[in-house]
C-alpha cells in the first residue's frame, strides 16, 4: 500500500466513512505489507522518531505525514525499566489499533461524581517535538465503563474525546500498530492515581536507532 492510498483512506474517514480507518489498519497489518516495512526498518530505514513513552511502552513511527502517522507500540519486559501503570487519557486525533502480538487489558472510562478519585492534568505538546508540559487542573472522579483483555486479532476505532488506558501484561511483549488521523483543536486530559511532574518542560526518552532496528527486528520475529 502506497501513502497516497493511505491518505485516501484517512480523507474517506473525515468525510464520514467511520471504518476507513480500521479499514485501512487492517490492510496495512497484512502480512504482505507489513513484514517488508519493518525489514527495512530493521536495516535502519524510518523516520529518526522513537522514545520510550512515559506510560511504559516503546513509540517507533513507521511512516509520518501532516495527516496520518503509522507507528507501532512495544511493550516488553524490561528489568531496569520499572514498568508504570498508565495513566488515563484522551487525544487529540481519532485512531485506529491493531493487536499484533500478545495482548492488554483496555478500559474506557468517563467522569462520574461516584468514580475513583483521580488527579487531573492538562497535557501541552505538539507532534514532532522532543517534550511535554502537564498542568495540574485538580481532583477528578473516573468510572470505569468498559473493561476487556484483546489478544492479538483484535483491532478498533478510538475516537478523541474517549478516556482510556492500557494495562499490559508485564511477563510478556506485546506489540499495536497505531494509524492516527489528523489533529483535531481539543484539548488532552491526563488523569492519575498520584502526583505527575508539573509546570516544567518534561523531555522525552529518545531511542538509539540501533536500538529501534533492534526491537524491529524482534517484532518481525514475533509475527
Amino acid at each position: 500500500m502506497e501513502l497516497p492510498e493511505i491518505a485516501g483512506f484517512v480523507a474517506d474517514y473525515r468525510s464520514g466513512n467511520d471504518f476507513a480507518l480500521v479499514d485501512c489498519l487492517r490492510r496495512l497489518a497484512a502480512p504482505e505489507f507489513l513484514r517488508p516495512l519493518l525489514a527495512r526498518g530493521a536495516t535502519g530505514e524510518v523516520p529518526d522518531r522513537a522514545y520510550r513513552h512515559p506510560n511504559g511502552f516503546l513509540k517507533i513511527v513507521l511512516v509520518s505525514n501532516p495527516e496520518f502517522q503509522l507507528r507501532l507500540h512495544v511493550w516488553r519486559p524490561a528489568p531496569e525499566y520499572p514498568a508504570p501503570t498508565e495513566n488515563v487519557h484522551n487525544h487529540r486525533w481519532d485512531f485506529a489499533s491493531a493487536v499484533l502480538a500478545g495482548g492488554y487489558r483496555f478500559q474506557e472510562y468517563v467522569p462520574d461524581a461516584r468514580g475513583e478519585d483521580f488527579l487531573g492534568f492538562r497535557y501541552g505538546g505538539h507532534r514532532g517535538t522532543s517534550s511535554y508540559a502537564l498542568a495540574p487542573t485538580g481532583d477528578a472522579r473516573l468510572r470505569c465503563t468498559f473493561d476487556a483483555d484483546l489478544s492479538s486479532g483484535s483491532s478498533y476505532l478510538l475516537t478523541s474525546d474517549v478516556l482510556h488506558r492500557v494495562v499490559s501484561p508485564a511477563d510478556r511483549t506485546t506489540v499495536s500498530m497505531i494509524l492516527q488521523g489528523p489533529h483535531k483543536d481539543a484539548p488532552v486530559e491526563v488523569y492519575a492515581k498520584h502526583a505527575l511532574r508539573s509546570g516544567e518542560d518534561i523531555t522525552l526518552d529518545p531511542l538509539p536507532r540501533e536500538q529501534v532496528a533492534r526491537e524491529l527486528g524482534h517484532v518481525l520475529d514475533l509475527l
